[in-house]
């Protein structure tokens, strides 16, 4: 996602909701950085944390891979370096209403 598109939708939002002009731009800065936590909330750096084995990731190169224990872990990461991972799981758009 943008973050323009971030900047629409936060917008969007303001006007659905009849939101008060006076304190729209509260919204919007509020709505903006929860959006960039969220995206940024997903990745884990490798040097501070490892995956989980048997578990579907994802790196900051959009390698994805499954690890089955330790030795399969470092032979991937020695084969496709990266510094950032996430887990496909925390990707997926969440469905819940």
């Amino acid at each position: 996602m943008k973050r323009e598109d971030i900047e629409k939708a936060a917008k969007r939002t303001i006007d659905e909701y009849n939101l008060n002009p006076e304190y729209g731009s509260y919204f919007e800065h509020g709505f903006i950085d929860g959006a960039d936590w969220r995206i940024n909330s997903v990745w884990h750096d490798v040097d501070k944390e490892l995956p989980e084995y048997n578990r579907h990731v994802v790196n900051e190169d959009w390698f994805d891979f499954t690890a089955k224990d330790e030795k399969d872990l470092k032979r991937i990461m020695n084969q496709y370096p990266f510094k950032r991972w996430a887990y496909i799981k925390d990707l997926i758009p969440n469905t819940e209403e």
